[in-house]
């Protein structure tokens, strides 16, 4: 009995220095990447950062963001949850099963972060130090981006079990609402 228990203990702290490992990996791959691109735009010399920032068209006025309140919050998880949870669905849709579907879920994946650093570093590059105000929720952000991400790299060698795929959408619901709160909170507002 005791074996048992060990043997299951020891699986589950495999496990987890599983995925921290990969989350660690994808977080530190979204910040380079935004990092990269943003710098790359920022020393463009004019060529890309006045194209992007009339193409991004942001307003850097607090007068324009309304005060906190807890609908506003809810909004932006609503919004951000799926964004940064759905490959955890990949493994339950069985993704990894099938090598081309499984290369079809990488390009879907490494698409959906490119997409979403892309525009967040761009908009950095462009604006520069003005815009940081506006993003303090960055980092927490990027790390349900990279949970969700990571989750997918972990499901295409082997399939998650139902709680570690529970847990793994709780926590990205958590950095999703706290991402949320500190935007609402900490952002520049009237």
């Amino acid at each position: 009995m005791a074996t048992a228990e060990l043997e299951r203990s020891a699986a589950e702290a495999h496990s987890l220095r599983r995925f921290w490992r990969a989350w660690l990996c994808a977080y530190t791959t979204v910040w380079t990447m935004t990092l990269g691109i943003a710098l790359v735009v920022a020393a463009s010399a004019g060529l890309l950062k006045t194209p992007l920032s009339q193409l991004i068209g942001a307003r850097l006025d607090p007068q324009l963001y309304p005060p906190p309140q807890i609908g506003h919050v809810l909004l932006r998880a609503a919004h951000n949850f799926p964004i940064e949870a759905w490959p955890v669905l990949l493994g339950v849709a069985g993704a990894h099963r099938h090598p081309l579907t499984r290369r079809a879920a990488d390009v879907l994946v490494a698409a959906c972060v490119t997409m979403n650093v892309g525009l967040v570093a761009s908009a950095l590059g462009a604006y520069g130090l003005a815009l940081v105000p506006y993003v303090p929720q960055l980092p927490l952000e990027w790390a349900g981006l990279a949970l969700g991400t990571s989750c997918w790299l972990l499901q295409r060698r082997q399939a998650l079990t139902r709680r570690e795929g529970l847990v793994c959408v709780l926590v990205i619901a958590c950095a999703v609402l706290a991402a949320s709160g500190v935007e609402s909170v900490v952002a520049p507002h009237r």
